[in-house]
Parts: C-alpha cells; structure tokens; sequence
C-alpha cells in the first residue's frame, strides 16, 4: 500500500536564499513539525505527554543549532530569523 502525501508547509527565511544548507534544514524543520503534528494528532496517549513534548523540543533545538552554525559558516546570519513578507490575496 503506497501513501501519497502533501508537501509540508515549509516558512523559508532570507538567509536560504544564499545558502542552500539553510534552505534543506528549513525542508528537515518542516517535514519533522508535520510528522510530530500528525503523532499528537493521531494519538491520544502523546496528547499532553511530557516526554513526546520535550523530545519534540529537543529536535527543534538541534535543527536550530544545525541552522545557526551553517548560517555562521557562510555569514547569512542576519537574515537567518528574516522572513519575506508575505504576499495579500485580492489586493488588500
């Protein structure tokens, strides 16, 4: 049995533009907060359980410290936490 599934909603900021090391990291954090989501989702016994949180927090952090040093490396660190605006729907 083969499961299509959705690209997960990735937020990419400035600083993936000029590093591509950025950008997979961005694609890693969002496929992770998709797969954690549908757990807690799907699940009733991860629901509020402290473990699921603090491990979910634990790879969040890590992504994080993988972003900060690959940003560094490259010096797109000003723009690691800057995201583009986001563009109005029906011109308002």
């Amino acid at each position: 049995m083969t499961v299509k599934l959705d690209k997960a909603q990735t937020k990419h900021s400035l600083a993936s533009k000029d590093d591509v090391r950025v950008w997979w990291l961005e694609e890693l954090e969002g496929e992770l907060l998709a797969f954690a989501k549908y757990c807690v989702r799907k699940s009733n016994n991860l629901q509020g359980d402290e473990t699921a949180i603090e491990l979910f927090s634990r790879v969040g952090k890590s992504i994080n410290d993988l972003k900060i040093s690959s940003s560094l490396s490259t010096g797109t660190y000003q723009d690691l936490f800057t995201f583009p605006k986001e563009k109005k729907k029906n011109g308002k």
